[in-house]
């Protein structure tokens, strides 16, 4: 009984180091889950949570809320940090 079955509640931690930024959105890699921006509004976007709120192959469960909170404060120190990439040219 020393194994952890499915649904034993047990998350995998969300950490900085498992997103890429780019201009054209951020990716959390082990699930796939992105958001990517509209043009000239990097705060409207669309949200695809890929494999996010299942149980990975490899056992890793993370929870939707805390990668998409993750997604959210990262995008907006990237986006504050590079406010040029997303100026629209009138």
């Amino acid at each position: 009984m020393g194994e952890l079955s499915a649904g034993s509640g047990m998350s995998t931690p969300v950490r900085r180091d498992q997103f890429k930024i780019a201009p054209k959105g951020i990716v959390h890699l082990p699930t796939g889950a992105t958001y990517t921006p509209h043009p000239g509004a990097p705060y409207v976007g669309t949200m695809n949570p890929s494999q996010l709120g299942n149980v990975l192959p490899n056992g890793e469960d993370y929870r939707p809320h805390e990668v998409k909170a993750m997604m959210e404060q990262l995008w907006a120190e990237y986006v504050a940090a590079n406010p040029r990439l997303f100026e629209v040219d009138d």
